[in-house]
């Protein structure tokens, strides 16, 4: 009997995400979903790490703040009935079939007024509010209770912002909060109906982006409080007709519309989602972020765009993307690397299509491009396939990098067209450091192997007086060089920098 229940237990562990058992959980009886202690633990450990801090309870028409204490006294659990006890073999099955369908909430998405959005003090102490805030939070929670939600949640009101560790907790957690939510109500305050879309303000915010990835559910209403689309579907993400507008809008592919995943991945798309949008405050051009990677930052209102330069560091650690060094612009005025952009605004989108091919190798590793670049103390550390030659100024204003001929007359790569405000009379040599050759074996020796007729990433390289290290020069363009040379291909060194 013993080692049945050990089996049930190990699948029950598995169903829940670990791998492993706890060292209490051996030989423990399993879980009991006729247990309402067990269920009411589980209840309050769920309020606790994955509902909001601050709740609007709107049912019976009133709209007050509720806290996770009051919350647990206000809502209690399922218990379940006889006929669902096969459905509930684990806790993760109990939360899913007892705790969530009683704590469903409707979040709201919208674009803040320039003034007169309800505080969460506002709310909490029945303040008399007036003007275009409170009547737009109103009618959110109207529709939210016509939508059959007794909770909802604003970030206009339920976030004490006077509370530093409050304000922390929520950005931190923004994400999931929307992902969690049953629906996020979208208010389009500048659209009548889909057509104009084009020019609503709510698809150019920074926050605004993170809602549309996190929500699973999602509901547009236009500036008149009237559903944007008729088409009677309960999620307009299953709207293929609407998804397809908004994708044309936002630039991002339908199928991350509506199943976005977070992670350090895939970095320099997604920050091309966000380099047109734009915020108020400087650091929340970092902080929108941070969900939508999956990565954990302190905030610290006041920082300003070292916001944006700790959020690259973090990424950064947990990336191994060539592209993700693929931006244009000035760099993070903090820090000592200059392989850090200022903000997202300098991920410009630009034609990839010409690069070689991405594949993998035997051990199904992408094979292009350095995957063990690091940050350490002298700057990011990182192995390029370096190509010298000489900048000329061009009439224009632009200069050219051109690389002398080899082995023939002809030279191997194509003049390099480079838009710069950088002084570069302070360098007395130019390099072009590719990123993304391919990594391959010469002689025992790792070697950087390049493709005729192919396009690679690069970065402008300039070596300054006596100096012998190689400095990133800040370019107002991404580089992309073509080889020219004839043949299957050639075999680079490959030189370690730090930029």
């Amino acid at each position: 009997m013993q080692s049945i229940a050990r089996k049930k237990l190990v699948s029950l562990t598995i169903e829940e995400g670990t791998l492993e058992l706890y060292p209490d959980e051996w030989g423990a009886p399993p879980f009991d979903p006729t247990n309402e202690r067990e269920i009411l633990q589980l209840f309050d450990h769920y309020v606790t790490n994955h509902m909001p801090a601050h709740l609007l309870y709107i049912g019976d028409s009133e709209m007050r703040i509720v806290g996770r204490g009051e919350l647990s006294k206000l809502i209690k659990p399922k218990m379940p009935e006889p006929g669902e006890l096969g459905k509930i073999q684990s806790r993760q099955d109990a939360i899913r079939e007892l705790v969530k369908p009683v704590l469903e909430y409707a979040n709201f998405s919208h674009r803040w007024l320039r003034e007169g959005e309800p505080t969460f003090q506002d709310i909490s102490e029945g303040r008399e509010c007036g003007g275009g805030g409170f009547h737009k939070l109103s009618r959110f929670c109207e529709k939210a209770r016509e939508l059959g939600y007794r909770l909802a949640w604003s970030d206009t009101c339920c976030i004490d912002k006077t509370s530093s560790t409050e304000l922390d907790e929520a950005i931190r957690s923004m994400f999931r909060w929307y992902r969690n939510a049953a629906i996020c109500i979208v208010h389009l305050a500048d659209s009548l109906d889909v057509q104009q879309m084009n020019d609503d303000v709510w698809f150019t915010r920074g926050w605004t982006l993170q809602e549309l990835l996190a929500s699973l559910s999602i509901k547009f209403f236009n500036k008149e409080w009237e559903p944007l689309c008729r088409t009677g579907l309960p999620n307009d993400k299953h709207d293929v007709q609407l998804m397809n507008g908004i994708s044309k809008i936002t630039s991002i592919p339908v199928e991350d519309l509506q199943h976005f995943s977070p992670g350090p991945t895939q970095i320099r798309k997604r920050m091309t989602w966000a380099s047109k949008r734009t915020t108020t405050r400087v650091e929340d051009a970092a902080y929108s972020l941070v969900g939508i990677f999956d990565v954990s930052m302190p905030t610290a209102y006041g920082e300003g765009e070292w916001a944006f330069h700790r959020l690259m560091e973090v990424i950064i650690q947990r990336c191994d993307e060539w592209d993700i060094f693929a931006w244009a612009g000035p760099s993070s005025s903090h820090g000592i690397s200059a392989v850090i952009p200022r903000s997202p605004r300098c991920y410009c989108p630009f034609d990839m299509s010409n690069f070689p091919e991405e594949r993998k190798d035997e051990h199904n590793r992408e094979v292009h491009g350095d995957k063990k670049f690091v940050l350490t103390r002298q700057g990011l550390q990182i192995k390029l396939l370096v190509v010298y030659g000489k900048l000329e100024p061009q009439h224009d204003g632009t200069h050219r990098f051109l690389v002398p001929p080899r082995f023939t007359t002809s030279a191997p790569f194509a003049p390099v067209v480079i838009r710069t405000s950088c002084s570069i009379d302070k360098y007395r040599e130019f390099t072009l450091g590719i990123v993304n050759y391919e990594r391959g074996q010469h002689r025992g020796e790792e070697v950087g192997v390049l493709y005729p007729q192919k396009y690679y990433l690069c970065l402008l390289l300039g070596r300054s007086g006596e100096g012998k290290e190689l400095h990133k020069v800040n370019t107002s363009n991404v580089l992309t060089v073509r080889t020219t040379f004839p043949g299957w291909g050639s075999h680079e060194p490959l030189v370690v920098v730090w930029l």
